[in-house]
């Protein structure tokens, strides 16, 4: 691994005299805020970020957030070419599912009651959202538990200094698709305000995939509604206090399982977030607070009008709820020219029920019900980084959290980032760090629940460099990261009731490379990035596995080439083509009783996008998925998106 990292970091040193064009902005101007949790120059930290701005959100914005990240170098969304609907889960650099911390402004969301407590990106539209920050690497010790693999920080503020306004888009598209989406947002003397709701139907395709051509299996539908409202006052000249209401639901069919069709299972889900915030600027500095209260509900209903033959049940009802409140104070200080402290601390505290019930030619069946005033943790943290950019462009990060947990206790976590500033156009950074991620209210409170459990955890390395051409939107960036996990829980089997119980296992790693550039020139741009991913595992996990690599669902190489041309002021188009290797996964055989391990042949897609602008605030837009209708399987037994076409009209004043 490390010759090849030698040889694609040779080539690329040898790539940058190729790379600079006409003087423009240099991107390492770019401001971000997810890296030191404050608006910060991307001059003046190491970490690996991955924007995607308002004007990428648009050219694609017949997309779901799902695909538009699974273009990402590095990142994994499993789900996003299935049917609309589907479970969406998220890796960054080939991360157990759940160990991504999903932000929205800078908040956590992760949903406390599922099994790896991770946000459900169905509930947010693309049109609601304005820019998208990725950072890679462990970020336990600025942002916590999940963040092993790092964070994606969904940033939905949109500001303008106008009183009001308006953008809205009315779209149709194959499989019945219907999507509506309309946004008010502007400043009123001291107050700046943003509205939007949308909402979006299809008639979807089957869920599961028919073993034959002969089988006819219905189509599974996805209905769902977005709402918006966020409020900032300015109460004094260096004082905002603001306020958000957001509520999202879906509902979606689903299938009894791989390659078995069933016409009356649905999936409901409704996430309420109410939260606010004051901003103090100090004058070195800002003090920020933040609060938000989560709310989800989640039910899982297969009707008896329609039992499949493998069926166990012909009647079953799954309810779900979960509460999570996160509050949130920090400062930033300015100590010296050169150097910069982030003080923080968080408190989270979050609780769950469940209910299940069935019906089955044994009787009925009510499993022991998760009681929500037993199954509740608290969490405090206190956190800490310094952020030092010297003249000579040396620069480090140091950063720490001291982490208690209502129940298995106390736990720190650590990040060093040192990085170095040859000159305007070169960077070479390098990160060590710790992370962790919390045990799930499922994994200790179920039936198979754990109070014994510790946190899983994991060790990560950083090494890279990246060149920036003299235009912003030109870079080549190479980066090798090493992860080593312990502790990682996992469901033992056993043969006494309740025949299972979650336990920490020992060790697992993988290491892996990250490649991504963009050149443009007059009116051509091109993208491409590439991830190689490898691993192993521990011999508890090796039963099923057939050894492609450790980490089902997820290729040893994921490659992305976007090409786009701008025709005229008016006409833009893009293509996009991605690739997948092959890759482990297991599937539930119902007629063996039994998990078996299959391998997913690698397989590639063509997508496009073509923008028109009729007037200044018209637009016509063109997203065409799955141009030449390649059959794949990204989860065996259940279906992948055909060729799939959306088009619609946008409206922006």
């Amino acid at each position: 691994m490390f010759q090849t990292f030698k040889k694609l970091l040779f080539v690329g040193f040898c790539l940058q005299a190729n790379l600079a064009f006409s003087q423009s902005d240099n991107q390492l101007q770019d401001v971000v805020v997810t890296a030191n949790k404050y608006p910060q120059k991307l001059n003046q930290t190491g970490k690996v970020l991955t924007v995607i701005g308002d004007s990428v959100i648009k050219a694609n914005i017949g997309l779901s957030l799902g695909q538009l990240l699974s273009q990402q170098v590095g990142v994994m969304v499993i789900g996003s070419g299935q049917t609309t609907g589907s479970t969406q889960n998220v890796s960054l650099r080939g991360v157990n599912f759940g160990h991504t911390l999903i932000l929205i402004d800078g908040v956590p969301v992760n949903e406390a009651s599922g099994i790896g407590s991770t946000f459900d990106i169905n509930l947010l539209p693309l049109q609601q959202i304005e820019r998208v920050e990725i950072m890679k690497n462990g970020q336990s010790s600025l942002y916590g538990s999940d963040a092993i693999g790092g964070v994606i920080n969904i940033i939905t503020n949109r500001k303008s200094k106008e009183k009001q306004s308006l953008s809205a888009s009315l779209a149709a598209g194959s499989q019945q698709t219907l999507q509506a989406n309309f946004g008010v947002f502007g400043t009123l003397n001291r107050t700046n305000y943003n509205f939007s709701q949308s909402l979006s139907t299809t008639g979807g395709f089957s869920a599961a995939a028919p073993k034959t051509h002969t089988d006819k299996f219905e189509n599974d539908g996805f209905n769902t509604s977005n709402s918006q409202l966020s409020i900032t006052h300015e109460l004094a000249k260096n004082l905002t206090i603001n306020g958000l209401y957001r509520f999202n639901a879906y509902k979606t069919d689903l299938d009894e399982g791989a390659f078995v069709d069933d016409k009356d299972y649905a999936y409901l889900s409704k996430n309420n977030q109410i939260g606010g915030g004051l901003q103090l600027q100090l004058p070195k500095g800002k003090l920020v607070f933040n609060y938000l209260y989560n709310q989800t509900y989640r039910n899982f209903k297969n009707d008896s009008s329609d039992v499949a033959a493998s069926a166990f049940s012909r009647f079953s009802n799954t309810d779900y709820t979960s509460k999570a409140s996160f509050a949130e104070i920090f400062t930033n200080v300015k100590l010296h020219k050169t150097t910069e402290c982030l003080i923080g601390a968080d408190y989270i505290a979050q609780n769950m029920a469940y209910d299940y019930f069935s019906m089955s030619s044994f009787g009925p069946f009510t499993d022991a019900p998760i009681l929500a005033d037993l199954a509740n943790i608290t969490n405090k943290s206190l956190y800490s980084a310094i952020n030092v950019n010297l003249q000579n462009g040396l620069g480090l990060e140091l950063g720490g959290r001291f982490n208690n947990h209502s129940v298995y206790g106390n736990n720190f976590t650590y990040s060093v980032n040192p990085f170095y500033l040859i000159n305007e156009y070169l960077k070479l950074f390098a990160t060590a760090s710790s992370s962790f991620k919390n045990p799930a209210l499922y994994q200790l409170y179920s039936p198979y629940g754990n109070l014994e459990l510790k946190p899983e955890n994991a060790k990560t390395i950083d090494l890279g460099w990246q060149f920036f051409g003299k235009s912003k939107s030109n870079y080549f960036r190479m980066v090798y990261f090493n992860r080593q996990y312990t502790d990682l829980i996992s469901f033992l089997s056993t043969n006494k009731p309740p025949y299972g119980q979650y336990i920490n296992l020992a060790e697992q790693s993988n290491n892996g490379l990250e490649v991504d550039g963009s050149v443009n020139y007059k009116k051509l741009s091109f993208s491409t990035n590439y991830t190689f991913l490898n691993g192993k595992i521990s011999d508890d996990l090796k039963l099923n596995s057939k050894e492609i690599n450790a980490f089902l669902r997820r290729p040893n190489h994921n490659l992305n080439l976007t090409a786009s041309y701008n025709f005229n002021s008016k006409l833009k188009g893009s293509v996009t083509a991605q690739h997948l290797s092959k890759r482990n996964d297991l599937y539930y055989n119902s007629d063996t009783f039994a998990n078996e391990a299959v391998i997913l042949d690698g397989f590639t897609q063509i997508h496009t996008n073509w923008n028109y602008k009729i007037s200044e605030a018209v637009g016509v837009f063109l997203n065409i998925q799955n141009l030449v209708n390649k059959s794949f399987t990204e989860v065996y037994g259940y279906s992948s998106r055909p060729f799939t076409a959306l088009v619609g009209l946008s409206f922006a004043k």
